[in-house]
């Protein structure tokens, strides 16, 4: 009876183990709802800008692309944290920043360069 219950119990013990181990590496990644791309739009210029931001992670390091009719602009510095985005790029010498918030399959934000603030918005594609 006494090994019967050592049994059980070590039993016991190895699945909680293992199922704990296993529902760490199957962690949900925090930044899986931004990643993808989103088609954006940039107003409050003389004519708005439109074209896809491309969000991806690669060995854990979160990169992210303007994709554009006149090229394609890597984004630098990207933190997406609690649902809220900021990086920066460069526009021909510019540096531009990137400030705004995701909210399911919207995200909603600002362009900052040189002290101006443009609107951009963007919904994420399927």
């Amino acid at each position: 009876m006494k090994n019967n219950i050592k049994n059980l119990v070590l039993l016991l013990a190895v699945v909680f183990a293992l199922s704990s181990c296993a529902a760490t590496k199957v962690a949900k990644d925090p930044h899986a709802p931004f990643l993808g791309n989103w088609e954006y739009v940039v107003e409050d210029l003389p004519v708005d800008i439109d074209g896809t931001m491309a969000i991806s992670k690669e060995e854990g390091t979160l990169s992210a692309m303007l994709l554009t009719p006149m090229g394609d602009v890597p984004i630098t510095d990207i933190t997406i944290t609690d649902g809220a985005l900021k990086a920066e790029f460069d526009a021909e010498g510019n540096l531009v920043e990137l400030e705004g918030t995701f909210e399911g399959d919207a995200y909603n934000g600002l362009l900052i360069v040189q002290g101006s603030e443009f609107v951009m918005t963007a919904k994420k594609g399927e």
